[in-house]
């Protein structure tokens, strides 16, 4: 299986600096519009056997206009942005100065944020889900290209997962950003890293 994991394009709370998680469900900015419609360019939706998004509008829209709307786009739960429980909705900036620690360097949510948010999900949790979704599609998409459209938090959880780093060891995925990964048949537990965090696809998916 050959896979796309592509972050929807900037959202109206991208723009605000707020948490938007898997609850939050605001659209795109017209300037994320614009940049989906950009890359919408480069992709050949003929070499797309198959096109998930998670449910949350960011990431459908994202995957409709990536794909000029010529594609069925399959939602699912699991494919929806980590659930920051209390923190959802609130303003980063505002909270990287109540809890200094639950932030990298650059100003990313890091793995302590789950000791702060009540009720909020863990990377680890996140990771699982998608997994058991992916196990899920697998047999029947193991000669096939998968395209993915969900969130920054969905793609660094399975990175760090599948390649057994700290999660702050991945760093911050860019809005409209492709990571391309192959899997063995059967295999959903060892994928090769083919790119991670591109402007554009350089294997799978690509106008040539």
């Amino acid at each position: 299986m050959d896979l796309l994991l592509v972050r929807h394009g900037v959202s109206e709370h991208n723009t605000s600096d707020i948490i938007s998680g898997g609850i939050s469900n605001p659209n795109l900015s017209q300037t994320g519009v614009k940049q989906v419609e950009e890359v919408s360019k480069l992709i050949d939706n003929s070499k797309l056997d198959r096109v998930y998004a998670s449910p949350l509008i960011r990431a459908k829209r994202t995957a409709q206009i990536l794909t000029d709307f010529q594609k069925d786009i399959i939602t699912d739960d699991r494919l929806r942005e980590m659930d920051f429980g209390s923190w959802e909705g609130q303003h980063a900036e505002e909270l990287k100065i109540k809890y200094p620690d639950a932030f990298d360097d650059l100003g990313t949510i890091n793995s302590k944020y789950a000791e702060y948010a009540e009720s909020g999900e863990t990377f680890s949790q996140v990771a699982e889900r998608v997994e058991e979704f992916l196990s899920e599609i697998q047999p029947d998409a193991n000669d096939k290209t998968i395209m993915i459209v969900c969130h920054g938090f969905v793609i660094r959880s399975l990175i760090a997962r599948w390649f057994k780093l700290k999660i702050e060891d991945v760093m911050t995925v860019r809005n409209v950003s492709f990571t391309e990964l192959h899997f063995e048949k059967n295999d959903i537990e060892r994928p090769r890293l083919m790119t991670f965090n591109r402007a554009e696809p350089l294997y799978y998916g690509i106008k040539r």
